[in-house]
């Protein structure tokens, strides 16, 4: 299944409900501080929880803060945010809405309630304290196809993974009910529950990669935001897998040829093992040079490229249809690179093997994407762009859209005006 819309209620400047349209390939835009990292990181959170049952609101590269951090400040008595996913397949549409109030004894966020509704019913499962046993279907409503099911919160998982113990168990009439109705949505979407988490599996970078160095010293694989971790996993793919490293180095250096960055890449072993330190080399024009001897550009794309062509993540490596939350990738980037960009991740969008949600202040990548758009290399519904416009102490959220010629629908007035009245400027207009 895929995320087609997430939703935000009460978060920091997102007064009331906020809907994004997601698509396979998405622009987040709108200028600073006007929200764009906290949807990446609400979005990231909301996928942790549905895959892994994890709720952290300071998993990097975010760092958001405790309850009252996130929560908007409001006049509300009552205190809750609430984030939600829109999963949709060719046969099924599931809306999951998560709501959050400020944990007992504590300062972090913490779930109160989970809706999962069908397109024929719905599954409300509310935490409770000291709860015996651990799942318990409170009421429901058989014709209607409503549940509703209380779960203890020391025990609280991913909402799928209930679902999953509640379609294989249940004693009473009611609980056998829930139960075949939920093997039934299962058979109905042909998608087991525990492949929807799958789908689910999202993975951010941060805005801010991390330095060349000259030498690099063979270190464990780990998973880093900031993409230290990516030369060492180029090193091991160069020593142990030679089809797989040549494929990967043949998209990056096409990648790098087309951006104008560099014309090759090579893993240079300063000795005889995999334990022995190591180089990254490349060409850009005459002989290779250093990672550190070249544009720092290089260095912050080369992570991002690295990802997206060969998911080097450890919990990405079995996952078919990733999707990623790229901040920034503009950064230290020549307009042509960042255009070149642009239409790798069409392509590889355009493919339905991975998701983009992308984070920039770049034109170049946002005009790139409706030239892919003209050229028929990606669908324009496949492509959305986000603008987020800040009104006094709030931001309100557009969803724009393209039409077959690339052309926007659903731009309001003050989308780009800053751009229009620079060039008035420029010409010698008055403001």
């Amino acid at each position: 299944m895929n995320i087609t819309q997430f939703t935000m209620e009460e978060v920091r400047c997102f007064a009331e409900r906020q809907q994004f349209e997601i698509r396979p390939l998405t622009f987040l835009v709108g200028e600073n501080s006007t929200g764009k990292t906290t949807v990446l990181g609400c979005f990231q959170v909301l996928a942790d929880y549905l895959t892994r049952g994890e709720v952290d609101f300071n998993s990097p590269p975010y760092s958001m803060g405790i309850f009252r951090d996130v929560v908007r400040n409001s006049k509300k008595k009552e205190k809750m945010f609430a984030l939600g996913f829109t999963l949709r397949s060719k046969t099924e549409e599931i809306k999951c809405t998560v709501k959050f109030v400020e944990r007992k004894e504590g300062i972090e966020p913490a779930i109160r309630s989970i809706r999962v509704k069908f397109t024929d019913g719905e599954i409300v499962l509310s935490t409770t304290d000291e709860l015996e046993p651990h799942i318990r279907l409170t009421s429901y409503n058989k014709e209607l196809n409503q549940y509703r099911v209380n779960v203890d919160s020391d025990f609280l998982d991913s909402p799928f993974f209930l679902l999953q113990r509640a379609a294989h168990a249940g004693q009473s009439e009611s609980e056998h009910a829930l139960a075949n109705y939920l093997k039934k949505k299962e058979k109905y979407t042909g998608t087991p529950w525990w492949k929807i988490e799958e789908d689910l599996t999202v993975f951010s970078t941060a805005p801010t990669r991390s330095r060349p160095k000259r030498t690099y010293d063979p270190t464990r694989v780990f998973d880093d935001p900031e993409g230290s971790d990516v030369p060492m996993w180029l090193m091991r793919i160069q020593a142990t897998n030679k089809k797989r490293w040549e494929t990967l180095k043949a998209r990056l250096v096409e990648f790098g040829k087309h951006s104008g960055l560099f014309q090759n890449i090579d893993v240079r072993n300063l000795g005889g093992s995999m334990g022995n330190p190591f180089q990254l080399k490349f060409k850009v024009r005459g002989p290779n040079s250093n990672i550190v001897d070249v544009g720092y550009g290089i260095s912050q794309i080369l992570p991002i490229l690295v990802y997206i062509l060969d998911q080097p993540p450890s919990h990405l490596r079995m996952v078919e249809r990733p999707s990623f939350l790229l901040q920034q990738p503009e950064v230290h980037l020549h307009p042509r690179a960042q255009a070149e960009l642009s239409s790798l991740l069409a392509t590889l969008a355009n493919e339905g093997e991975r998701s983009f949600i992308v984070e920039t202040h770049s034109d170049y990548m946002i005009d790139r994407a409706r030239i892919e758009i003209k050229k028929g290399n990606i669908r324009p519904e496949d492509v959305s762009l986000i603008y987020l416009e800040p009104k006094g102490r709030v931001v309100k959220v557009h969803n724009i859209s393209f039409d077959k010629m690339a052309n926007m629908e659903g731009v309001p007035s003050h989308y780009g005006e800053f751009f229009l009245k620079e060039t008035n400027r420029l010409m010698g207009f008055r403001d």
